[in-house]
């Protein structure tokens, strides 16, 4: 098994991380320094990562919980004063898939499952998120087309989005976004790209898993088989607002 799959199997991180890792020469094996991003681990090789043994043998873990404003989603953010993992009581170590930023709040998931990790957030799945917004002021059509045909960050130009009115709030206006790619703070870079910056940001659905209103926050839940079947599910792709 590749170096890198293996890590991800063992829940201590994904494959992307992994390599990451590797490249900063955190990953020994056998007691020696590991570069070859390619190396494939065997039986008898004992693999370390960050001074950690790590194995194949802890039982796979999935939890949604319903993530406060004031929490990073990060873990090794060593700056954050609270983070998200420490509302989680479970022995087994847990981590979040892909981000949802500190002044944010609502589903996340977390998990050991690297290969999970890995299929959730790499972009060529295009898996959905959706997400509740307020937005200062009231954008106008060509904006919301604007953001909908996808624009510019960074040089990169984003994928296609679907933003739903869903009323004002006073002087303010509520959307249902839904996005196919995780670019950090997208959302609210998004909206700042038409001068209505976010004022409130909470996401409700990953895939076709919703996120129940009974999960109050900073509550979670285990997830079971079928739910994990939903957050895979993506089957409306080809309803993208053009």
């Amino acid at each position: 098994m590749r170096i890198n799959k293996f890590i991800a199997q063992s829940g201590y991180c994904s494959r992307r991380n992994a390599d990451e890792l590797i490249k900063n020469s955190k990953v020994y094996v056998n007691g020696t320094i590991l570069l070859d991003l390619s190396y494939q681990v065997n039986d008898t090789d004992i693999v370390e990562v960050e001074g950690k043994k790590i194995n194949l043998k802890e039982d796979k873990i999935y939890i949604a919980i319903n993530k406060p404003i004031g929490y990073a989603s990060t873990v090794k953010d060593k700056f954050a004063d609270k983070k998200v993992v420490d509302l989680i009581k479970s022995d087994t170590r847990v981590y979040p898939v892909g981000r949802l930023d500190k002044d944010s709040h609502g589903l996340l998931i977390l998990t050991n499952d690297g290969e999970f990790t890995y299929e959730l957030t790499h972009p060529k799945f295009e898996h959905k998120k959706i997400y509740e917004v307020l937005v200062k002021g009231k954008p106008n059509k060509t904006e919301i087309k604007q953001l909908k045909d996808g624009i510019l960050l960074d040089g990169y130009k984003l994928k296609k989005s679907k933003i739903e009115f869903i009323e004002n709030v006073k002087n303010d206006t509520k959307y249902r976004v839904t996005i196919f790619e995780g670019r950090n703070r997208q959302i609210r870079r998004m909206f700042d790209f038409i001068n209505h910056p976010v004022l409130d940001l909470k996401r409700v659905q990953i895939g076709n898993y919703k996120m129940e209103n009974s999960l109050k926050s900073g509550e979670y839940k285990l997830l079971k088989s079928k739910d994990l079947d939903l957050i895979r599910g993506n089957n409306d792709r080809s309803k993208t607002s053009k």
